[in-house]
């Protein structure tokens, strides 16, 4: 309270009280005990501390709030402010990684793959101009078919087409990492505060702050340090440093999932054609391998039907490339707060 000697505050309304301190008399109203004075010139005496009373922090470092810390990891949503400290006055990171994992990348087995039909030319070196077409069916396994019937004197020669080996297609192992990179810190952080009279605790060289009694799971009262620059040597009555980040650059990702090219193919076919429909009348056979077609020369082919069998079924394997973690997380903005190691502020 101001002191004024040899003057007498009389009481505005309500119930009054006062002190008498070497010579001089302060009375006061609870409805009013302020009157006349300026706020930081008047400690109310008739209202209690809403909060905890805290040894204000030294020059440098502004008023202690609520600070929450958790574990990243945690699905759970950072909790909201408490009633007694509603204000969010800051969101922050910690725990940034230097690493993260990417998904595993594979390729998909290569297959050999049937010849994908005949080609009909009038001259009998398989060289004619606008030759016709006799396509197998989709997903020819070999199976006797019957593209056409080509009766005696239309054809001089048959093309039986090579084989082929379908291509390894890029994918991501399921058992591997997922594809979504996680979060690249490892807490979060929330700061909290509220309206409080800082000078209603009865301990003159303490101050009020607005907090819940006990404090929440993972709060502690910290006091942000204000100063640009290295990080503080923290006061004795907020001992515990914490480095805490406002922002992140994140230019984290993975190259993409490929394959190499095929390697070890060894596919050879049996190709044989018929004159009747059922592959029964045999017209003439041949091997054909990935190194290219067989002709199959007349003169006068009765072409019908033709089947097909595997003698060498080996596609080969593709080695995958891809899934190289590659960036990373930066982070910006660093904010540092001295807080008290103990979980428990004082009652006022």
């Amino acid at each position: 309270m101001r002191k004024y000697p040899f003057v007498i505050a009389l009481a505005v309304a309500g119930s009054s009280a006062g002190c008498w301190t070497e010579g001089v008399s302060q009375l006061y109203s609870c409805d009013d005990p302020c009157y006349g004075l300026e706020e930081y010139e008047c400690d109310d005496p008739c209202v209690a501390c809403e909060g905890g009373c805290l040894p204000p922090p030294p020059l440098g470092f502004g008023d202690p709030i609520l600070l929450w810390t958790g574990d990243a990891a945690d699905e759970a949503p950072v909790p909201a402010c408490p009633a007694e400290a509603p204000d969010t006055v800051f969101e922050g990171y910690a725990g940034f990684g230097a690493e993260h994992a990417c998904p595993a990348c594979r390729c998909t087995e290569p297959s050999c793959e049937l010849p994908r039909g005949l080609s009909g030319s009038a001259s009998a070196a398989c060289d004619g101009t606008a030759p016709t077409s006799f396509d197998a069916p989709a997903g020819w396994s070999g199976a006797c078919a019957a593209p056409a019937a080509v009766s005696s004197g239309e054809l001089g020669s048959l093309l039986v087409h090579a084989p082929t080996v379908s291509g390894c297609a890029p994918a991501i192992d399921a058992a591997g990492a997922q594809p979504e990179l996680p979060a690249p810190w490892r807490l979060r952080a929330r700061g909290c505060a509220g309206a409080a009279g800082k000078h209603t605790c009865r301990d003159p060289s303490t101050m009020c702050v607005a907090a819940p009694t006990p404090l929440p799971a993972g709060a502690a009262m910290c006091a942000r340090y204000l100063r640009p620059g290295d990080a503080p040597e923290c006061p004795e009555h907020y001992p515990e440093l914490r480095e805490l980040y406002q922002d992140y650059d994140d230019t984290r990702s993975c190259t993409p999932c490929g394959c190499e090219p095929i390697e070890g193919s060894a596919c050879t076919a049996l190709v044989s054609t018929y004159e009747d429909e059922g592959c029964g009348q045999l017209l003439g056979a041949e091997t054909v391998t990935l190194a290219g077609p067989k002709c199959v020369a007349g003169p006068e082919l009765r072409f019908a039907s033709m089947d097909a069998l595997w003698i060498k079924d080996e596609p080969g394997t593709c080695a995958p490339t891809g899934g190289v973690a590659v960036g990373e997380a930066t982070p910006r903005r660093p904010v540092f707060f001295c807080c008290q190691s103990a979980e428990v502020i004082d009652v006022p």
